[in-house]
């Protein structure tokens, strides 16, 4: 007489899955999704079993970052609102390129220009190259490279100061690198929201032309305020890049007047300390008169 068989066992055996020598997969419960029939769900394409809980963390972490609240209406606002956070982005990865690039150029540490004209006015040019040497403002190395140059006559002052003229130009343009970028950020970033807001407009007058008689007021405000939208946005971007823009073209400004400032010292290094000697004579005799 055969045994008699379990069913509660049996069930449990065919509902396992088998893999390819007949024997139970065991973890695949643990590792895959299974289908209606108890198999495993394998992906066509890797070969692997699919896990849908690592799918829902996904999904779960995407859900979250869509859901923040300046993502959120970044995404009401449609492509116009995703092309001017892009821009936005841009524009902070400009500034804070440019701003490490200024502090790596030594542009903000320009204090020493009045005791370079101390050293030149005591005829101490040794003094002066020495501190130039040291700075690493782009003015210093201007000067620096002038101080090799002769200006005994009056071509020599004319052919250096053309010369570090040049240099200066050249300085000048790399620290404008990026400037375009952010002017064309600040410039167009507002016209891009005002053109969202035209386009989304138009669509909320389109739905109330196809709803004819029967139209219900919050279409309209809804449409109106989700075209609005991309204004808000745009003017969101462009009013720090404004800021960013205009404070970039002044650190640069600054910048290129100190270049100015070295170069005339430089050039006109030879008479500094004669005008220096006259300056001392004036007050003596000033003092002398005074007594």
């Amino acid at each position: 007489m055969s045994d008699p068989v379990n069913s509660s066992a049996a069930s449990v055996d065919a509902q396992s899955p088998l893999s390819s020598d007949g024997a139970q997969a065991d973890g695949a419960a643990a590792t895959g999704t299974l289908n209606a029939d108890g198999t495993v769900m394998v992906d066509p394409d890797t070969g692997l079993a699919i896990d849908a809980t690592a799918t829902t963390q996904s999904n779960g972490l995407l859900g979250d970052f869509t859901s923040l609240p300046v993502i959120e209406q970044v995404d009401r606002a449609g492509v116009v609102g995703w092309v001017l956070a892009a821009m936005a982005l841009i524009g902070l990865v400009v500034f804070f390129y440019k701003l490490v690039g200024f502090l790596r150029r030594g542009v903000f540490a320009d204090g020493f220009v009045k005791d370079v004209e101390n050293h030149l006015s005591s005829g101490n040019e040794a003094k002066a190259a020495e501190l130039l040497a040291r700075r690493r403002h782009p003015a210093a190395r201007i000067g620096l490279s002038g101080m090799t140059l002769p200006v005994n006559s009056a071509q020599d002052r004319e052919a250096a100061s053309d010369l570090i003229a040049a240099r200066a130009r050249k300085e000048i343009d790399g620290l404008n690198g990026g400037l375009r970028i952010m002017s064309a950020i600040a410039v167009l970033s507002p016209l891009l929201g005002l053109l969202g807001t035209v386009m989304g407009m138009i669509e909320a007058f389109q739905r109330m032309e196809g709803a004819g008689s029967r139209i219900d007021p919050s279409v309209l405000s809804g449409g109106i305020w989700l075209a609005l939208l991309t204004t808000a946005i745009g003017l969101v971007v462009a009013i720090p890049a404004t800021a960013f823009h205009m404070w970039m073209q002044g650190v640069i400004g600054r910048a290129a007047a100190t270049m100015e400032d070295v170069c005339t010292l430089v050039v006109n290094r030879g008479e500094l300390p004669q005008k220096s000697l006259s300056r001392v004579s004036n007050l003596t005799e000033l003092r002398h008169a005074a007594e």
